[in-house]
């Protein structure tokens, strides 16, 4: 059987790890990288001749639950639609990008792509083209109270997206790299690193900010910390110091956490809930809670196209507050799909933000050369994701859901490669 040419393959994967190049500034890019990317792993996995990987029977098992995880939220959808007779097809569309992620992971995986190398050069050319965006182009948008983004993303994703790039870029950083003098890469990725915080700042969003903590001290640890507890002492007190640093410093967190933490001392449990950023959070948690708890197994479908008047009513939920949760979502990923697709929207979602974060976990103690470098990125990038889905959205909307897909696919699939460079006619 004749094989593709030999560059479709170093083509493919340049195309699937640069999926964060444009994701801030051009708003078909990830559907872009996704299809493309989708179609031409399909075709190097049926005829590129890649070479058959021999991963332990336990790497195999993760693959599989990959596997299964972006395949679970279309399965969910599908039977909640079935059991409640719904035939539109608008809720397919952004979980049926999660299926073409799957020739993307299994591409990776074979090809044994280097994801953590082009990674390194294209989260600081995103983090550029935003940057660009706002102050050369004029292309920002300006939100109340000072809050900037470009014109692609809200500045909730803008936040946490220009979040997770720099911290992609920090723990991509090593003592290793220092020593062997590699001083172009530090740069680029030390600017990197401060460049997400500033764009993050800049969206005045409190959206991921928890990953920070997180993120840092896992970075402490895995370079000056393991094996060594009082080093491993040091590093928990500094990701402690991290955030306190930050907010007596940076006027802008304090002034958002304080706001954050007046609204949850003022929250009323008794009577309407009160209208503020917090405040919404809160009642939307009790009334996903108590419209779960109606249609825990079957879910209510997509509810952002239902007229008021048939929309359940809440006793402390004003009606600005309800129409909010029900059509704009909750503001917390797993519960939106909770409620939309009851059990199944549940587990297949939390299974789409927690399989991937417990893999590279997994992996940046076994994994060795590249694959714990992608399980690195890919641990920082999962944790902001998980994070930042407590508080709004990841994943449901089309544009979100294609650039995630791409990202886990190609995180996962470097960090679970064969730890030797494969041999055969594609090597």
């Amino acid at each position: 059987m004749r094989r593709w040419p030999d560059w479709l393959r170093p083509a493919a994967s340049l195309l699937v790890c640069c999926a964060p190049l444009f994701v801030l500034t051009a708003r078909s890019w990830p559907h872009a990288v996704l299809f493309s990317g989708g179609f031409l792993a399909l075709l190097l996995l049926w005829r590129g001749h890649l070479p058959e990987p021999q991963p332990p029977a336990a790497d195999r098992a993760w693959a599989g639950a990959m596997v299964l995880a972006l395949l679970g939220p279309i399965v969910a959808v599908a039977l909640s639609a079935g059991v409640r007779g719904d035939s539109d097809l608008s809720p397919f569309d952004a979980p049926s990008r999660f299926l073409l992620g799957i020739p993307i992971f299994l591409f990776v995986l074979r090809a044994r792509v280097d994801a953590a190398r082009i990674l390194g050069w294209a989260l600081p050319l995103a983090l550029l083209a935003a940057l660009a965006s706002l102050h050369v182009l004029g292309r920002a948008t300006r939100f109340p109270q000072g809050r900037d983004t470009t014109t692609v993303v809200d500045p909730l994703v803008f936040g946490y997206l220009s979040l997770a790039f720099g911290l992609m870029c920090l723990i991509s950083m090593s003592p290793r790299q220092w020593k062997q003098r590699e001083w172009a890469s530090l740069s680029w990725r030390a600017a990197a690193v401060a460049l997400g915080f500033y764009l993050s700042l800049r969206s005045g969003s409190r959206t991921g900010w928890a990953a920070v903590p997180i993120v840092v001290g896992a970075w402490l640890y895995l370079n000056w910390g393991r094996g060594h507890p009082g080093r491993s002492l040091v590093v928990l007190l500094s990701a402690c110091a991290a955030p306190l640093l930050a907010y007596f410093v940076v006027p802008t967190v304090q002034l958002r956490l304080d706001q954050a933490w007046r609204e949850v001392v003022d929250y009323t449990w008794t009577g309407v809930a009160p209208y503020t950023s917090v405040g919404l959070r809160i009642t939307f948690l009790r009334i996903a809670a108590e419209t779960f708890a109606v249609h825990s197994w079957t879910g209510m479908g997509d509810t952002s196209h239902l007229p008021m008047g048939v929309l359940p009513t809440f006793r402390f939920a004003s009606p600005e507050a309800l129409e909010g949760a029900f059509h704009a979502a909750f503001h917390n990923q797993v519960v939106s799909n909770g409620v939309r697709y009851g059990v199944g929207g549940l587990v297949s979602t939390l299974a789409l933000l927690l399989v991937p974060l417990t893999l590279c976990v997994r992996q940046l103690r076994r994994a060795a050369g590249v694959a714990r470098e992608s399980a690195r990125m890919g641990f920082a990038y999962s944790v902001c994701m998980v994070v930042s889905s407590l508080s709004t959205e990841v994943v449901d909307l089309k544009f979100l859901a294609s650039f995630y897909t791409v990202m886990v696919a190609v995180l996962c699939g470097a960090a679970l490669a064969d730890r030797e460079p494969p041999t055969g006619p594609a090597s």
